[in-house]
C-alpha cells in the first residue's frame, strides 16, 4: 500500500491555518511520516520603497520571517499533538517556492486548504491550480471547512480505452493503480468509505445513432454500445481484483469499497457522482495526453477539479517531470 513518508504542509500564519494542520498531523500520524510545514512570504515593491536601505530590508524581513514562524509554532501546539515538524520561512513566488522544496527534500505529499476563487481566477489559473498543474508529487488540496476525517473516499479511475498508443495506455493503468492505492491509504486509518468511480462512453455512438450520414441499424448500435458497456464493466472489476493483490484480500474486506460505473463523459458525470455520493475526498490521476508536458493536466481531469466542491487529492504519474526547475 502506498505510504507517505515526508510531507509538506503550506500554511499562511494571517490566515485560518487550523485545517491544514490538523489534517497534516494526522496524515503523519497514521503514515508515521516526517512533516515540515512552509509559509513563503510574497515580497512587495511596497516594502522595497519603505525600506530603501538593504540592511534596513533585510532585517525587517528576518523579524517578519520570525514573526511568521513563532506564528506556525503556536497553532501547532495548539492542537495537543507530539510529533516533530521542521518550520521553513522563505520569500518569493508561493507555488514555485514550493515545488524547489518539494525537488530538494524529496516530499511525497503537498498538503493546502484551498483558495476561495471566483471564476475569472479559474480562467487565469489561480496559486492553486498552478500547484496542481506542476508539482511533481501528491498534492492534497482540503476544502477549508474539512476539519474531520474523510468520511466518503472516492478514487476515480479511466476504464475506457479511448489511448492513443501502448505507452499512454501504460500510463493510465498505472496511474489507476497509484489512485486506488492512495485512497486506500486515506481511508484505511479512519475506516472511511471508499468508493471506486469511472465514466464510460461508446466512443462515436451519438454520430451512429443520429449522424445524417451513419448507415448503421439501431440494434447493431445497441450492440456496439453494450460491448463498450461490457469491456468497462470488466476492466472496473479487475482493477478491484488487483487491489487484492497489492493490499491484500483482508486489507480489501476491511474496506469493502463499493464501484460506481456512469455512463457519460467523466467531466460531467464525476462532479454529478461526488454530489450525490456526498463525497469528502476525492483521489484522481492528473495526466495531460495534449500539449506541452508538466504544463497542464488534461482537460477532463481540469474539468472535474474545478466543478469539485470536496477536497481533491491529484496525482501525477511516475516520471512526471515539472517544470519548475531548482
Amino acid at each position: 500500500m502506498k505510504r507517505f513518508s515526508n510531507i509538506l504542509c503550506v500554511v499562511d500564519p494571517d490566515k485560518t491555518m487550523d485545517t491544514v494542520v490538523e489534517q497534516s498531523v494526522k496524515i503523519a500520524s497514521d503514515h508515521q511520516a516526517d512533516i515540515t510545514f512552509i509559509s513563503v512570504i510574497k515580497e512587495t515593491k511596497f516594502w522595497r520603497k519603505v525600506f530603501s536601505d538593504k540592511e534596513d530590508y533585510a532585517n525587517d524581513l528576518d523579524k517578519y520571517i520570525e514573526s511568521k514562524r513563532l506564528a506556525i509554532e503556536q497553532c501547532i501546539r495548539s492542537t495537543g499533538s507530539s510529533v516533530k515538524a521542521a518550520i521553513v520561512v522563505s520569500s518569493g513566488i508561493r507555488f514555485i517556492e514550493i515545488i524547489k522544496r518539494v525537488n530538494h527534500h524529496r516530499h511525497d505529499l503537498v498538503v493546502k486548504c484551498a483558495e476561495d476563487m471566483d471564476w475569472v481566477d479559474r480562467m487565469l489559473g489561480g496559486e492553486d491550480m498552478h500547484l496542481l498543474r506542476k508539482c511533481p508529487c501528491p498534492v492534497l488540496m482540503l476544502r477549508p471547512e474539512q476539519k474531520d476525517h474523510f468520511r466518503k473516499v472516492l478514487a476515480t479511475v479511466d476504464v475506457n480505452d479511448d489511448h492513443i498508443g501502448l505507452e499512454e495506455e501504460r500510463v493510465q493503468e498505472q496511474l489507476n493503480q497509484q489512485v486506488l492505492e492512495y485512497g486506500a491509504a486515506l481511508s484505511m486509518p479512519e475506516l472511511s468509505e471508499m468508493h471506486i468511480g469511472s465514466a464510460w462512453e461508446a466512443y462515436g455512438e451519438d454520430f451512429y445513432r443520429f449522424g445524417a450520414f451513419s448507415q448503421l441499424p439501431e440494434d447493431k448500435v445497441d450492440q456496439y454500445v453494450e460491448q463498450e458497456r461490457r469491456e468497462c464493466t470488466a476492466k472496473l472489476e479487475t482493477l478491484v481484483r488487483r487491489m487484492e493483490n497489492i493490499l491484500g484480500k483482508a486489507a480489501v474486506q476491511y474496506l469493502q469499497p463499493r464501484s460506481h460505473l456512469v455512463n457519460g463523459k467523466a467531466s460531467k458525470e464525476i462532479p454529478m457522482l461526488v454530489e450525490n455520493l456526498d463525497i469528502d475526498l476525492i483521489v484522481m490521476g492528473t495526466v495531460g495526453r495534449v500539449g506541452i508536458p508538466g504544463l497542464i493536466i488534461g482537460n477532463t481531469a481540469e474539468s472535474i477539479l474545478e466543478q469539485t466542491k470536496c477536497s481533491i487529492l491529484a496525482i501525477k504519474p511516475e516520471g512526471f517531470k515539472t517544470p519548475v526547475e531548482d
